[in-house]
């Protein structure tokens, strides 16, 4: 398998960390992918342009959903039970769910960042990043609701994988500061970065310390 993504993403992160997880690292190398360079043949291999992707023979897989559902499947031949999407029948389904709006919340986020990157600063829309941000801290609403406590050790499920890259991702690049309205999640972090060796072996290099970096 050949993983192509870039050291930022927060959605390549979390194929490597579920791939770690799941003891398939040695199985998998990763290729870099610039989005931003049309020579890449990344858009080739995906024409939406983007990561990650998979490359499993010669099969190209994307979204992250996609190589998720690949992982568990995999897994679950081999072990008979699943890490990713534990349980049966609803809890998958829940669960699947809750991996949905964590990456609708990092979509979101990523809008905001692109509304300032590839925009002029005098044709940018502050109702449209507004508009993103309210996903965001509804998203932030329910999981405070939930009242969220790592216990899954050292085998997070694929929901705990992109809510602990999303965090990381929203302190990279800035776009607002989750623990104004989740800050139960603090302690969740340490637990998962804890308990999850490789947390801390895919962070981005630049990113700022916290109490669980």
């Amino acid at each position: 398998m050949i993983l192509r993504t870039s050291a930022p993403s927060p959605f390549g992160r979390m194929v490597k960390i579920a791939a770690d997880v799941l003891g398939m690292t040695a199985d998998m190398s990763i290729v870099s992918a610039d989005t931003n360079d049309p020579n890449d043949d990344l858009r080739q291999q995906n024409p939406l342009g983007k990561i990650p992707i998979l490359l499993v023979g010669d099969d190209i897989l994307y979204d992250t959903r996609v190589i998720f559902d690949y992982f568990d499947q995999l897994y679950v031949e081999q072990h008979d039970k699943s890490i990713l999407f534990p349980g049966s029948a609803m809890d998958i389904i829940r669960e699947k769910t809750r991996l949905a709006r964590v990456i609708g919340m990092l979509d979101a986020g990523i809008l905001i960042v692109y509304e300032s990157r590839f925009r002029l600063e005098n044709m940018r829309v502050d109702s449209f990043v507004d508009y993103q941000l309210a996903k965001i801290t509804r998203s932030f609403a329910d999981i405070k609701a939930e009242n969220p406590l790592y216990k899954n050790a050292s085998t997070p499920t694929a929901s705990d994988i992109a809510l602990a890259c999303a965090l990381d991702h929203y302190d990279y690049r800035k776009q607002l500061d989750w623990r104004d309205h989740c800050p139960s999640l603090a302690s969740w972090m340490i637990d998962f970065s804890n308990a999850v060796t490789s947390y801390k072996l895919t962070l981005p290099d630049d990113i700022d310390p916290a109490e669980w970096r």
